[in-house]
């Protein structure tokens, strides 16, 4: 019987211990932690969107090339993994795509998967910790702190370095290198971004619908004065942006800048470039879902109507409480202005600078003005300068990882060495919120489990 060693009882490490089991091998998993699948039991908030009905998850995933993860997609479907898992005991349900466990527990789908551990026979090491490995002669020969495993097949499935505290300590790198494979620059992903400027303090907590864009900065000079409302005319005109991302949905904000989702799917984008966020600016939409025309009509109609209300009296409608003083702060507004009071100042001091008002509809005279361009754009095109992202011990995954160009596409055998193979996170593979890492996890294990367990495949290139 072909022995199986698996690095990891992550959530790759698990399907990958199961897989190799049930296709004949006799399976160790060597766990760094006191208990398994701890970063599992995090995923989704607790609730474990264990995968999406998506039918090309790949076009969600990156780091690798496009084939390279389609190859290991396609050979475990999302309908796959569900079926996998309903075979196992566990009832999912499908909400907008996105598939839960019916329980709306994590811990539900760790259960299932240790009893199937056990039925299996699979031995299960906790608080073994990987010192080193080697390859001798036939075998690998894997060191603990406390004792040397041997076998034909070693799976690495050890994590990232998200989360550490739930034993994804990047360690699983240095045992990559060990076995001569290249690393490529690891980064947080799916985590919070930090901006240059403050917020108040009120709006930390606050949630929105947004659309946030991120966008670069071309052909500029370095320093905060290149960007937005800091810049003069001529500045912006001779500057380039090329729009990076762009996301909608639930915007939150914080004490050091803002989060949620939306912002999680951008996030890689802002970590991969490093120390040079200095070129990187967000834009928010915070009504997403109205054009400018719609809103600049909407806003007429409200001051004609309630002339005497506040400005802010007339967002209350559109946007949180929280939010309206800084958007009248973004817009050169003062609280205490009035409805009719918004739009009359520039037009006096247009007539007065002997400015002619456009002929039409009193809509299309107060369209010119500025309080009302100031505020709108204040809503629709709010920046801000981006500092960086929150740091691997709050990120949900990881960037960067093991270069895939050193292993095979088809078996995640390692190219370099006969009998190991790669799953999980430890690769250069991340994706987007929303069951995508989860999906790959469940399909890299199970790829890797398959061809560990006595599957031909792989290059050796020794």
């Amino acid at each position: 019987m072909k022995r199986v060693i698996v690095a990891g009882g992550g959530a790759s490490g698990l399907m990958a211990a199961i897989t190799a089991a049930r296709n004949g091998a006799a399976v160790t998993i060597l766990e760094s932690m006191e208990r398994a699948g701890k970063k599992l039991l995090l995923t989704g908030n607790g609730r474990c969107n264990l995968t999406h009905m998506d039918e090309h998850p790949e076009e969600s995933c990156f780091g690798a090339e496009p084939a390279f993860i389609k190859a290991v997609m396609q050979q475990l479907s999302p309908e796959e993994v569900r079926c996998f898992f309903r075979e196992l005991g566990l009832a999912t349900i499908e909400k907008n795509g996105y598939v839960y466990p019916v329980t709306g527990q994590a811990w539900s789908v760790l259960a299932v998967l240790t009893t199937e551990l056990r039925r299996l026979k699979v031995k299960l090491k906790l608080s073994e910790k990987i010192v080193s490995i080697e390859r001798k002669e036939a075998l690998w020969q894997v060191h603990t702190a406390s004792w040397c495993y041997e076998a034909e097949a070693l799976i690495l499935a050890c994590g990232s370095k998200a989360a550490p505290k739930t034993g994804s300590d990047g360690s699983g790198y240095e045992l990559a290198r060990i076995a001569g494979h290249r690393i490529t620059p690891v980064f947080p992903a799916l985590t919070p971004v930090i901006c240059r400027e403050p917020f108040p303090a009120s709006l930390a907590g606050v949630r929105c619908r947004a659309a946030v864009s991120l966008y670069r900065v071309e052909n500029s000079e370095k320093g905060g004065s290149c960007y937005g409302r800091e810049s003069s005319r001529s500045q912006q005109e001779k500057q380039k942006y090329t729009l990076i991302r762009r996301e909608t949905g639930e915007l939150q904000w914080t004490s050091y800048g803002i989060s949620g989702i939306l912002i999680f799917q951008i996030s890689r984008f802002v970590s991969k470039t490093g120390q040079h966020t200095d070129r990187l600016y967000l834009e928010l939409d915070l009504l997403p879902d109205l054009t400018l025309e719609e809103l600049e009509k909407l806003l007429v109609e409200l001051s004609d109507r309630l002339p005497q209300e506040k400005v802010s009296s007339l967002l209350a409608g559109l946007l949180p409480e929280k939010l309206i003083p800084v958007i009248l702060q973004r817009a050169g507004m003062s609280a205490k202005m009035t409805g009719s009071q918004f739009f009359s100042s520039n037009n006096e001091g247009q007539e007065k600078a002997g400015k002619k008002i456009s002929a039409g509809s009193d809509y299309e005279k107060k369209k010119i003005t500025t309080p009302l361009g100031n505020l709108t754009a204040a809503i629709k095109h709010f920046h801000i300068n981006i500092k960086g992202t929150k740091s691997f011990e709050t990120c949900q995954v990881c960037g960067g990882g093991v270069d895939t160009r050193q292993i095979d596409g088809l078996t995640l055998q390692s190219k370099i060495h006969p009998g190991l193979y790669f799953a999980g996170e430890l690769l250069d593979v991340d994706g987007l919120c929303g069951g995508y890492n989860l999906q790959w996890a469940w399909a890299s294990g199970y790829v890797a489990g398959k061809y560990a367990a006595g599957m031909q495949g792989g290059t050796d290139i020794i």
